[in-house]
């Protein structure tokens, strides 16, 4: 979300360093200093637990179903592993009579296993009627012998299933106590986008300047127009067709003369969505104060969660938050520092990946203090900074590659992928 001269802070970022910030008793209960043993349902799922990502190879493709394709009933799904032995699949399941914790859990579709054939080909049946309808994923694992694993997660829209979790929840959010809700978004309805903002509710751009993504943030109306409405989703689609430069999508609820929604501290943001981790994929939600280039301002980046592993992808193990403090300095002068950490995810709440289901991903801004939640669990708190208590600008995007400097590589997905947002909602 960076203007490109910031690469090198954003790099560093997400190489994984944590801020020196004292946290709150919550916070730190839910951030320990030092990473947590592996769960033990992503054993195998390794998000980047292995950091130099060496042993990760490209092995799996997937024959039947198509990519990011509607499925319902007794569902066959077909692939090749070439070079391994081993495969199983999982797929994140919504709350069942054995299993009744609220976050759902993951059940392992092949629980014996599958023993590929020579070629790597193997096959299992995803039952899709018995998971959540809507936006699923299912992750395939496979390994051999040397060490060598790949994870292919296959994106699917179920049409029949179970509803569950899905919507604007009934009750506000813990964190939004004392305050009333001032903007309320599910996506339930026709959408209103469009190129610069002006006349309708989003922006399909940065407000002003500052587009960042490899794959350009597209615009309805275009030939790669990234935004569809589908049940209680907005969809934003990253395709890139052969002879393009690709496209994908951004909303802003400011249009390019400043107008719009702002939300004005004290307030609590969020955003409930989910996307596909993949070599290249940056799906974000995140806030400005200031919309003009080269003026001071403050960034929130409530999540930035980077995906793909294997080497020189980033092999995140969860998702980054960061502070910006753009032009300004302290008392000595000095370039005024950000807050940051890494969320280690996959050991709080539900204990599942960005990418596995949706998460609800939110920030109050006090007066006082910022903090951060991550399906109503604090992770994060910082000193609110001055700038940061003028009125901010929401935006939520898939950015595919670009200033975040990890390699887009989505060809074994057909050069496709899609993010699915459920909702916003903005308390003051």
């Amino acid at each position: 979300m960076l203007n490109g001269i910031y690469y090198s802070v954003i790099g560093s970022l997400i190489m994984g360093l944590v801020s020196e910030l004292p946290l709150s008793a919550a916070a730190e209960t839910a951030m320990n200093a030092k990473p947590a043993a592996p769960n033990t349902e992503y054993l195998e799922f390794n998000y980047g637990r292995d950091n130099g990502g060496g042993d990760w190879v490209q092995a799996v493709s997937v024959t039947r179903p198509d990519d990011r394709s509607d499925v319902k009933g007794d569902v066959t799904v077909e692939f090749t592993a070439k070079g391994m032995q081993y495969a199983k699949a999982m797929c994140r399941r919504q709350p069942t009579k054995e299993h009744p914790g609220k976050w759902g859990y993951d059940e392992c579709l092949t629980p014996n296993g599958i023993e590929l054939d020579a070629s790597g080909n193997g096959a299992f049946v995803f039952p899709a009627d018995k998971f959540p309808n809507g936006p699923v994923n299912i992750r395939i694992f496979a390994r051999n012998s040397d060490g060598k694993k790949d994870i292919y997660e296959l994106q699917l829209y179920n049409t029949g299933g179970v509803k569950w979790n899905q919507g604007i929840p009934e009750t506000d959010p813990p964190a939004a106590e004392g305050m009333e809700l001032v903007f309320l978004d599910d996506f339930s309805g026709p959408l209103s986008i469009s190129k610069d903002g002006r006349g309708a509710r989003y922006n399909a751009h940065k407000p002003k300047f500052g587009d960042f993504s490899g794959w350009p943030f597209t615009s309805p109306g275009e030939r790669l127009d990234p935004f569809s409405q589908r049940d209680t989703y907005l969809r934003i689609a990253a395709r890139k067709p052969d002879g393009t430069r690709g496209g994908t999508g951004l909303i802003a609820t400011v249009d390019m003369d400043g107008e719009g929604f702002w939300a004005k501290p004290p307030c609590y943001m969020e955003c409930r969505f989910t996307a596909q981790s993949a070599p290249g994929t940056w799906p974000a939600f995140w806030t400005i104060t200031s919309l003009e280039h080269g003026e001071p301002g403050d960034e929130l980046d409530i999540v930035e969660a980077y995906g793909g592993v294997g080497k020189g992808n980033p092999n995140h193990p969860g998702y980054s938050i960061v502070s910006h403090f753009w032009g300004q300095t302290d008392a000595e002068g000095n370039k005024k520092e950000s807050y940051h950490t890494r969320v280690d995810m996959t050991e709080l709440g539900g204990k599942s990946y960005w990418s596995t289901t949706f998460h609800t991903y939110g920030v109050r801004v006090g007066l006082k203090e910022t903090v951060y939640y991550f399906d109503n669990i604090e992770v994060f708190r910082h000193p609110t900074n001055e700038m940061s208590r003028d009125p901010h600008c929401i935006l939520v995007n898939y950015a595919i590659g670009g200033i975040s400097g990890w390699p887009i590589d989505l060809e074994r997905y057909g050069n496709g992928s899609d993010m699915y947002v459920d909702y916003i909602r903005v308390y003051e």
